[in-house]
């Protein structure tokens, strides 16, 4: 889907308080159309509470400059963008892929925290109090870009304890097994990835990053069968992880045995 750059400046504006409470209304009338820039629109409002109750809480310019929190607050089309980039690279990488290449080498090894964490979503008003479960999931959420990891987890742990019946949960679910991906505790991470899926929420797009991150962790671990049937759900779910999904579904098919090289390759060709 293409770029609406009018829509963008109209989100920028919002963002930053410049619009009337006409032109907000206007906006989310707009955004109905445009599902893929909502998502985007709140994780920028949620970012930006972060950082604002992190600014008031620490007067020193220098240190709040020098945050990691602070590499992110720039714009959200820079989040756009960097969301962009990561499906592109994946793309890039599945249309090259080698069939004498084991399964491993076509999974990260980490996922970036900055694009795949999930903080609380703002709506509105920057004003409405948060939440216990949401304020826990953006102290997460902030500690673990600052590269307080322990923290973080302990934060998660405390929404799944306390919250479990919240949406937040969701989230502390999905994140927490990423943390546990990247530090290599592959089969824990599972455990996690599958507490979201079991869960009900409006949110499709948090159950199929469940099974895209899922999915890939079954390959490290190399339960292929199993890897299988998580990356065909995100396939079948048409959504973000459409395209490499149909690739790596692809190379595990090869791997299965459930094609022969020479289908593999026009398979290839015509994702």
């Amino acid at each position: 889907m293409s770029r609406d750059i009018e829509l963008e400046q109209e989100i920028d504006a919002y963002v930053k308080g410049k619009l009337s409470e006409e032109e907000a209304q206007q906006l989310w009338k707009k955004l109905l159309q445009r599902p893929d820039y909502i998502d985007l629109l709140k994780t920028e409002l949620a970012v930006k509470s972060i950082l604002e109750k992190r600014s008031s809480s620490n007067n020193s310019t220098s240190a709040k400059e020098s945050s990691i929190i602070y590499s992110i607050q720039s714009s959200w089309k820079w989040m756009a963008a960097a969301a962009a980039v990561a499906l592109l690279v994946v793309s890039i990488n599945f249309f090259q892929l080698d069939t004498n290449q084991s399964l491993q080498s076509e999974v990260p090894n980490q996922f970036n925290l900055v694009e795949n964490l999930s903080s609380a979503e703002v709506f509105r008003s920057q004003k409405t109090e948060t939440l216990p479960a949401d304020s826990l999931l953006n102290h997460g959420f902030e500690a673990a870009l600052s590269g307080n990891i322990s923290k973080a987890i302990a934060a998660y742990d405390e929404i799944i304890n306390k919250y479990d019946d919240e949406p937040a949960a969701i989230k502390a679910y999905l994140n927490k097994g990423i943390i546990q991906y990247n530090n290599g505790s592959f089969g824990k991470s599972i455990e996690s990835f599958q507490a979201v899926i079991k869960r009900d929420t409006k949110r499709e797009v948090l159950k199929e990053k469940a099974y895209w991150y899922m999915g890939n962790a079954y390959i490290n671990i190399e339960q292929t069968d199993k890897a299988r049937e998580a990356i065909h759900k995100v396939y079948t779910m048409d959504g973000i992880y459409r395209k490499p999904s149909f690739r790596l579904l692809k190379k595990l098919d090869y791997e299965l045995g459930n094609v022969d090289f020479d289908n593999f390759e026009e398979q290839m060709k015509e994702g």
